[in-house]
């Protein structure tokens, strides 16, 4: 792949994605984070994608990814998540690393180059992209147990007010 004359691929993020990555980002080029600075130029030309969820057709925070490095007959599928969520190196892939970062938004069969921890420029394609509906159900349970709290909270304000 000829770099020079390659124009990247367009990048589209879910909005919520987008400003709560935004925010990771800032944060970690404060920290003087090595990944940070490419994270903030990809979300930078990102075009947000408002639907109710993060688009099937992209790679999206919580949702799993087929793809190969440098064109390798090897094939890898991890769940991309933010920083904390990164427990196992065998199954999750930080957003803050380079290559998590180069993956964030880019559409099945796209490819784009990085930079890795060793300064060695890499090229990342895309074979697939799936959602993560487990994480999705786990969002939805965890928004519905909130709001029975505070509905309950409430009752009991007003009981013994």
């Amino acid at each position: 792949m000829n770099i020079v004359h390659w124009a990247p691929p367009p990048l589209q993020i879910w909005a919520p994605d987008l400003q709560r990555l935004q925010r990771l980002a800032d944060s970690a080029e404060n920290a003087g984070h090595p990944a940070a600075y490419f994270l903030l130029s990809e979300l930078n030309r990102a075009n947000p994608y408002d639907g109710e969820e993060p688009p099937a057709f992209a790679v999206s925070v919580n949702s799993w990814v087929t793809f190969s490095i440098d064109d390798s007959s090897t094939v890898l599928r991890r769940l991309l998540v933010l920083p904390e969520d990164c427990v196992d190196a065998d199954n999750h892939l930080s957003v803050l690393s380079p290559i998590g970062a180069a993956l964030v938004g880019l559409p099945q069969g796209s490819r784009m180059p990085y930079v890795d921890f060793d300064g060695e420029i890499k090229v990342v394609t895309v074979k697939a992209v799936r959602a993560n509906r487990n994480s999705r159900q786990r969002e939805i349970a965890a928004a519905v147990c909130t709001a029975l709290l505070l509905i309950i909270w409430i009752a009991l304000v007003r009981i013994y007010k």
